[in-house]
């Protein structure tokens, strides 16, 4: 040991304490993050499916490793305390009676500032409108079809139904994980201010460092988190907006078909008039295919960005754990 060595037992104990509770703070939000599971929202979300499942894993396995790691390195805080310990009586010989290692019995500045747990999720009471339209809407397609134009079950209405309380759930989920998460940093960097005021010397130092790393590998996972929150509250509301535009679409042109047949009996002017109809209604329909293609460019740049967000939850890049010797 050298001369710039200072410690204070009960405060190393106090902050070896709020490191295993930020252990365990982690150790629950990765529990918690369980209930996100699968990237299933159904059709209207299709598109964004694989890459969201791809990035669920390694949500799960960092967090996993900020709980492990975190308790490894509470354990590996407590051993060196008692290790302190047991060399006071040298340490006291060497710079005099309670020169270096000292033990007042208390600690402060060692409880947490800031909950971390999880507040429960919702789904925000997001619906997809009615996509049943009734028996003449097969009628109606079936017209179109026959005509030459694309059939709006294949081609618009099959893509506008999907579970939008699901991905609510999902995006308040990881909001309330990220907000839980930076509570754990919050609390290790107030912690970590305390200790430094009576631990000097070099493994405070390099604990310090190692908390320093925590600290900012814990904010940029929880903004990581909050950014794919974000990100699913956007793309549910475009999806809400995108189906509410085709269900009015195609609502219009059951009403214009279905009032074109009735009249279709009428020789000659009733057929014309439902074809020119049904024509009318084909562009009506391709409008639909438009908004529904602008949707998906939108879920493509959402895609995007999953991908770039899982680059940051990678377990090699947190801090290693300790070892306790």
């Amino acid at each position: 040991m050298t001369a710039e060595l200072a410690v204070e037992l009960s405060d190393l104990n106090g902050w070896a304490t709020q490191v295993s509770r930020a252990g365990k703070d982690a150790q629950a939000i990765g529990q918690f993050a369980r209930n996100v599971s699968d990237g299933d929202f159904g059709a209207i979300l299709e598109l964004i499916t694989a890459a969201y499942e791809g990035m669920i894993p390694s949500f799960h396995g960092v967090l996993d490793a900020d709980g492990d790691r975190l308790t490894a390195t509470s354990a590996a805080l407590q051993a060196l305390k008692e290790d302190y310990r047991e060399t006071d009586s040298r340490v006291a010989q060497e710079f005099g009676s309670g020169a270096a290692i000292t033990d007042d019995g208390g600690a402060g500045g060692f409880s947490d500032v800031a909950s971390a747990v999880p507040s429960a999720p919702s789904s925000g009471g997001a619906e997809l409108p009615e996509v049943s339209f009734g028996a003449i809407f097969d009628t109606v397609c079936d017209v179109i079809a026959w005509i030459g134009g694309p059939d709006p079950r294949e081609y618009v209405t099959r893509w506008i139904v999907g579970d939008m309380g699901k991905a609510g759930m999902h995006a308040s989920s990881w909001e309330a994980a990220s907000e839980a998460l930076n509570a754990v940093e919050r609390n290790l960097a107030s912690g970590a201010a305390a200790i430094g005021k009576t631990w000097q010397g070099q493994a405070a130092t390099a604990s310090a460092a190692q908390i320093d790393q925590w600290v900012a590998a814990l904010g940029e996972q929880a903004a990581g988190m909050s950014q794919v929150g974000r990100h699913m509250v956007d793309m549910i509301s475009q999806a809400l907006d995108m189906a509410q535009v085709v269900v009015d679409i195609i609502k219009t042109v059951i009403s214009m078909v279905s009032a074109a047949l009735a009249g279709a009996s009428i020789p000659i002017f009733g057929q014309a008039k439902l074809i020119k109809t049904v024509k009318d209604a084909i562009v009506l329909i391709n409008n639909a295919r438009k908004v529904i293609t602008v949707f998906w460019n939108a879920l493509v740049m959402i895609k995007d960005a999953f991908d770039m967000v899982v680059s940051a939850f990678a377990v090699e890049k947190l801090p290693p754990a300790p070892s306790v010797s």
